[in-house]
């Protein structure tokens, strides 16, 4: 078959992580000791080109205002935001990476090969509108995670962790399908704009049809850690090594999110007040879980799993909403919540706190040694909490603001509310950093560990921190300029 420029167009930003991936395993072959430095090196020179390459292809393609298609993959806008937003994503944490595999001892050339895998899995989640091939992204996307999370395989926690999310991923991707199997008897399609169509010439909602939608719908809600499919995010977060939880929040809540987006605005529009009611009230329930359990916690990564499964209530919130402003705005706050929590994770990497457990202990006084790292990762934790000028507070203001426009004061009031409980236990990172001493204890358990070197992951905590602000600071541009167009120019295509 010979591909036209369009259709190897539509395929190329997935090709080339996909190359990558496949290029580290026969890098590492050499297992001389004289060179191992030179192939540890040309791992992750590999796996940052090819993110790169993809991540300027896609960007070319922005901006030239291309949207190719191959088949069932539409690389359109909503999908060259999505691969965007993972290949920056995936860029922290390899970079990340570096540094922490090196504290821990455990560098292996697989790791990188799985996150490039998962990469492609992600991007073909975001691009495509049939079923089935939704199916096969989210295996691709979700079986190196599974791997990732024990990555580290001399930690006791590492292999429970990893089971424990095979398990309970295999069960929700099994309900996933099942849904994509009701739907197609329904309809007689896989396609989402066809299915959308047919259900609304259907007239009144076919009981198998809702029930397909409610079964997919489980599917994205478990990749979100939305409330009760979130019993997995703490226990696997603090089981990954910190780069790879730190990506997991992100990059694969993110392209649920636009999935979801997707399949609710084009494919399920027959049975969106149904849907939205039941999204508003898992929505309401992350909040409230999340921000409770999270004021709970002594270790920051649970702290911050809790922390996702309530930010994975603001984006629901929007959803509640569906509008294009709206959906604008769970753009926007994707973008905000790259940058916030790849910093909150990667300065446990930057700070050299590896291995089974990290609390608030041991982050005390710690910002007096390294202010910049300190100061860095309290902009991403004022922003996680909503507090302006930062950019988490104009993501949050422009999903309430929709909902109030639409009617729904109450979800907006209690979004305000969750976002209130939350500053207690996010400004306890910047007061452990700053106004706490450490016991005699700690101190000199600093002390017997070696100083650690981090330059690569302390150079992405910076980075979060200034992405941070300059959100905050530039937010219309960043509206317009993307989030804006990306809704506008998908969901007027596929009318």
């Amino acid at each position: 078959m010979t591909l036209t420029p369009a259709e190897l167009s539509a395929i190329l930003p997935l090709l080339i992580p996909a190359l990558g991936a496949c290029l580290l395993p026969i890098a590492c072959l050499d297992s001389d000791q004289a060179t191992v430095k030179w192939i540890r090196a040309s791992m992750f020179l590999i796996a940052l080109l090819a993110l790169t390459g993809a991540f300027f292809y896609l960007t070319r393609l922005w901006a030239t205002g291309a949207q190719p298609a191959f088949g069932a993959l539409r690389m359109d806008r909503l999908a060259q935001f999505g691969g965007i937003f993972v290949l920056v994503a995936a860029s922290l944490a390899v970079l990340q990476l570096w540094d922490h595999l090196h504290q821990e001892g455990w560098v292996k050339g697989e790791t990188l090969s799985l996150l490039l895998f998962s990469v492609v899995g992600m991007m073909l989640f975001a691009a495509t509108g049939n079923l089935l091939l939704l199916f096969l992204a989210l295996e691709l996307l979700s079986l190196p995670l599974y791997a990732l999370t024990a990555a580290v395989r001399m930690r006791e926690k590492a292999m429970e962790g990893g089971m424990k999310y095979f398990l309970t991923g295999a069960v929700a991707s099994a309900i996933f399908l099942m849904g994509s199997v009701l739907l197609y008897g329904a309809t007689g399609s896989l396609d989402i704009a066809v299915i959308g169509s047919r259900l609304v010439q259907a007239g009144p909602v076919d009981p198998i049809a809702l029930a397909g939608a409610a079964m997919l719908l489980l599917g994205f809600l478990f990749k979100m850690s939305v409330v009760p499919f979130h019993q997995w995010t703490p226990d696997v977060y603090e089981a990954a090594p910190h780069p790879i939880a730190g990506f997991m929040s992100v990059a694969t809540k993110g392209v649920a999110v636009l999935a979801l987006m997707r399949v609710m605005a084009v494919g399920l529009p027959a049975v969106g007040p149904q849907l939205r009611s039941a999204v508003a009230v898992l929505a309401l329930a992350s909040l409230v879980l999340g921000n409770l359990a999270a004021l709970a916690q002594t270790s920051l990564k649970r702290m911050l799993a809790y922390s996702s499964i309530s930010h994975a209530g603001y984006l629901l919130l929007g959803l509640v909403a569906a509008t294009p402003g709206a959906y604008a705005g769970m753009l926007f706050y994707l973008l905000a919540y790259l940058a916030m929590n790849m910093g909150a994770f990667g300065v446990l990497s930057a700070f050299g706190l590896v291995g089974e457990g990290v609390t608030f202990d041991q982050l005390k006084g710690l910002g007096w040694k390294r202010p910049g790292l300190a100061i860095a990762v309290s902009l991403c934790m004022f922003s996680l909490a909503g507090l302006p000028p930062l950019a988490g507070f104009y993501g949050k203001y422009m999903i309430f603001k929709e909902l109030i426009l639409q009617g729904h004061v109450g979800l907006a009031v209690a979004g305000v509310l969750a976002s209130l409980v939350s500053v207690y236990y996010y400004l306890a990172v910047p007061v452990a950093l700053f106004m706490d001493k450490p016991s005699g204890r700690e101190e000199r358990e600093a002390a017997e560990r070696p100083a650690a070197l981090a330059p690569f992951a302390g150079a992405t905590v910076l980075i979060c921190g200034f992405l941070v602000l300059a959100l905050g600071l530039l937010p219309g541009t960043v509206m317009e300029g993307f989030a804006r167009r990306a809704v506008q120019e998908t969901f007027q295509a596929q009318r």
